[in-house]
């Protein structure tokens, strides 16, 4: 299937796309339209902001952006914006029951995401092809795909489509992995540029889990943008009142849609904007901090098999100027390097690492791997789940998001020690109910040097 047989495939038989391009229609008509938008604060959600922003503007409309640091977007997040607006777009921030209350502060609400549900919205218009069923996709994916439908789209759209999807896991050049339904649009892409698929020998970037020696120009620019987007946690290399999304949003915008194809490696990429020199510096400083955390997570802890997943925790702090994020920002990403190096050292058919990591303003645990056996996500939500029950006075208590990458949040009103329980108790409990299933799975604690 080709891309353009795709969205044709879309607009007659998913009802989500079609109801979300006629909805854009519909308000593409009325003069002087006034959007907001609320998008993710990672690279596949700033790529899907600077999509949406681009077509919005070829419609006529004025658009307000705003990168709230959280996943889930909440009633406080809305005061960012000032005023109501015409048409209210969450782009890549979950897929919540509770947007349905945001119609205060807007005629119409569009959410355009990948992730699984939490809830279903009902007044709300919704394009999300995980609704149903895990999809593997981007929401820039999704806002490319609304694009097309209103005017041609450009080499810009499309490299910021493509970036988007490689920096949330829908792709990898190096391993040659793709998700179905972002292959059109991929297969499309290796066609326009075909030398960001190309693999090379070269420093690993934190998207080369599987093979640490090779890596692709792809990799390395969403890499790049996703350092970025961490820039206000390397104040030193920033101006004050900006914010990381920001800065790449802007990176991204002032790229010369024409050029984008003589692209042949980082430094042009980077060279392409002004703000390419700032994310430069701080992509430095970030390598250092990556090396520090690769010490970090050397020893695991090997806390059993269940399903022939060796199931590992890392006990570990991040870099401290990442101390307080309310997401995951860089430790995950160090830690799912051992994802191979112990499946192929300790016989495992896979292996899934899970991340404790205390920080200032709670507990952040992360995991990531299962190989298609387990389901991160699903561990994430019982646990936010049994927290929810054990304190159910506590605010701040959030997990879940992909089947092999999902993360848990409690507040500093949880006490540490409770999260460490109840996370271990569910490991030790799966670990049982996989000796009753089959007399195989252990439970058992050593730590690997």
């Amino acid at each position: 299937m080709t891309y353009r047989e795709q969205l044709k495939f879309l607009l007659e038989r998913d009802a989500g796309f079609s109801e979300a391009v006629g909805l854009l229609k519909q308000l593409g008509q009325r003069s002087g339209l006034e959007v907001g938008i609320f998008s993710h604060h990672d690279v596949d959600g700033v790529s899907s902001a600077l999509i949406l922003h681009r077509m919005f503007r070829r419609l006529g409309a004025k658009v307000v952006i705003k990168f709230p640091e959280r996943f889930k977007l909440l009633e406080e997040d809305l005061k960012l914006i000032k005023g109501k607006f015409d048409l209210l777009v969450i782009s890549d921030k979950g897929t919540f029951a509770s947007y349905d209350d945001f119609f205060e502060k807007a005629e119409n609400v569009l959410i355009i995401d990948h992730h699984a549900p939490d809830g279903n919205p009902k007044k709300a218009s919704v394009f999300n092809p995980a609704m149903e069923s895990h999809t593997l996709a981007a929401t820039s994916l999704l806002c490319h795909m609304l694009a097309t439908q209103f005017g041609p789209t450009d080499e810009l759209d499309d490299l910021t489509a493509l970036l988007g999807c490689r920096a949330d896991f829908a792709f990898d050049p190096v391993e040659e992995r793709c998700g179905e339904f972002v292959r059109p649009f991929i297969e499309r892409s290796m066609k326009k540029f075909p030398h960001l698929f190309k693999t090379r020998l070269g420093r690993p970037t934190m998207y080369d889990v599987v093979d640490r020696r090779r890596t692709a120009l792809t990799n390395q620019m969403a890499e790049a943008l996703h350092v970025g987007t961490l820039a206000h946690y390397y104040g030193e290399f920033l101006n004050s009142g900006v914010s990381g999304p920001e800065l790449v949003f802007d990176f991204l915008k002032e790229l010369p849609a024409d050029d984008l194809i003589m692209i042949k490696n980082l430094d042009d990429f980077l060279s392409m904007a002004p703000a390419g020199k700032t994310i430069s510096r701080i992509l430095e400083s970030f390598q250092l901090d990556w090396e520090l955390l690769e010490i970090r997570v050397r020893s695991p802890i090997f806390l059993g098999e269940i399903k022939s997943v060796g199931v590992y925790l890392v006990f570990a702090r991040e870099v401290p100027r990442m101390q307080s994020t309310p997401f995951a920002a860089v430790l995950p990403y160090v830690a799912s390097t051992q994802l191979e190096p112990l499946r192929r050292a300790f016989g495992h058919e896979a292996t899934m690492i899970m991340v404790f990591c205390p920080k200032e303003n709670g507990v952040q645990i992360s995991m990531r791997g299962g190989g298609g056996r387990i389901d991160c996500s699903l561990i994430c939500a019982q646990l936010v789940d049994r927290l929810r029950r054990l304190y159910p006075g506590c605010a701040g208590i959030e997990g879940g998001v992909h089947p092999d990458a999902a993360e848990c949040f409690s507040g500093k009103s949880v006490p540490i020690y409770a999260v460490m329980r109840e996370l271990l108790l569910m490991i030790k409990e799966w670990s049982q109910q996989e000796i009753r299933a089959d007399g195989g799975g252990h439970f058992a604690f050593r730590v690997m040097g």
